[in-house]
């Protein structure tokens, strides 16, 4: 074989590898068509290796543009970072995690706010996984997105800690972690429960976002996080979860629309999706068993029938009995993944945590048929872990 196939073929795997630290799919498949489509113009243009092999090396540069290896660095943590949804899951694990690894020489943010929706009992909880030492960087305020009043409160809060502290770099991270999930048949599910979710899962973050704004813009820069679901805008949307979905896919395409508009106006603040999959901690099977019958009920008093539960309970029972099976992601991985979009000099537009949250987008963007076959007899059907469920055709 000729040698410099040989090298561009090397060259092109170390350049398909480094495309993967890249920040999104579409410009990691963008780089792996160029890289080839130049692999060949070379191939057929240039008799000499070693030229061959200059020409691949500047081209692999040109194409990640160089900002890539900026992913690397990350930047010193400074002034105040706020966290929604501390109650529990993944809101509590970050500010966990960024309690336990603060404190640094020079190194350290003035105050890390943990908002909850129920203060006092989350407090107890940080007092018991954090040192008195921890607790210093912490500071726990009641936070109820759909409310303006207790926004407007906690960003008061935040304000006044700021100013009796003397923080020169003020607010310069929001991370938003707050949501709930009701699942249910799309046709039957009572209206309340859509309401519900959009006004938290959706309507919070922007409240948020437009009260707590002027404060960040005051930062010589800063980052807002928001929490999408699955792979992002590309993930197929499964049964049952249709109103869940609906306002996740609402956040994703306002923390886009958002950035944009940032950039635009040339407004030092950046925008950032964290897109977990499955993640172990937050999955609370039995209330979500509760909310279940709760919303059985709910349909049939509303319908005056149980036609809800007679139509879609042994698909919902397959769908709960599976994602118990999910070993999910750690939530610790999705700290992690804040942590990076905080203080990476660059950081990227979408974060997928858990293998399935990366797979999702190769799903969504099969055909439509060949994904509803891939969910019916997966997901629901004989090929998940759950088996088959009585009464439901597959």
């Amino acid at each position: 074989m000729d040698p410099l196939i040989i090298q561009l073929g090397i060259l092109g795997a170390i350049c398909v590898c480094l495309a993967g630290i890249f920040e999104n799919h579409p410009w990691r498949i963008a780089i792996v068509i160029f890289q080839y489509v130049v692999s060949g113009i070379i191939k057929e243009t240039t008799s000499s290796s070693l030229t061959g092999t200059v020409l691949q090396i500047i081209t692999t540069i040109v194409i990640l543009k160089i900002p890539m290896f900026a992913n690397w660095k990350y930047l010193k943590r400074e002034g105040c970072v706020m966290v929604t949804g501390c109650d529990s899951g993944m809101g509590q694990a970050t500010v966990v995690y960024l309690a336990e690894t603060n404190g640094k020489e020079n190194n350290s943010y003035d105050q890390i706010f943990a908002a909850c929706f129920n203060a006092k009992a989350s407090l107890a909880q940080f007092e018991k996984l954090l040192t008195s030492e921890q607790l210093k960087y912490v500071t726990v305020l009641p936070l109820d997105v759909t409310n303006d009043q207790s926004v407007e409160q906690a960003k008061s809060t935040v304000e006044q800690w700021m100013k009796n502290k003397a923080s020169k770099a003020g607010l310069t991270g929001l991370v938003q972690f707050h949501g709930v999930a009701f699942n249910g048949p799309a046709a039957y599910m009572p209206m309340q429960m859509y309401e519900r979710q959009i006004q938290v899962n959706f309507l919070g973050y922007v409240r948020v976002v437009q009260i707590f704004l002027p404060i960040m813009k005051q930062a010589k820069s800063g980052r807002m996080i928001f929490t999408g679901t699955g792979g992002g805008p590309c993930t197929p949307c499964p049964a049952l979860l249709t109103a869940y979905m609906s306002s996740k896919f609402a956040t994703e395409a306002y923390c886009h629309s958002l950035r944009s508009e940032f950039f635009m106006t040339n407004t030092n603040i950046e925008a950032c999706m964290i897109n977990p999959g499955f993640v172990k901690p937050t999955m609370l099977m039995e209330e979500g068993k509760k909310l279940t019958e709760k919303m059985w009920k709910d349909c049939e008093d509303k319908l005056k029938s149980s036609i809800a539960k007679d139509e879609y309970g042994p698909l919902f029972d397959h769908f709960l009995k599976y994602s118990a099976l999910q070993p999910g992601t750690h939530v610790v991985e999705v700290s992690k993944a804040a942590e990076h979009a905080l203080l990476a000099k660059v950081p990227r537009t979408s974060y997928k945590v858990g293998i399935d949250s990366k797979l999702a987008p190769i799903v969504g963007m099969m055909p439509t048929g060949v994904r509803e076959l891939i969910a019916r007899h997966g997901i629901y059907g004989v090929l998940s872990p759950a088996g088959t469920v009585k009464g439901y055709r597959v």
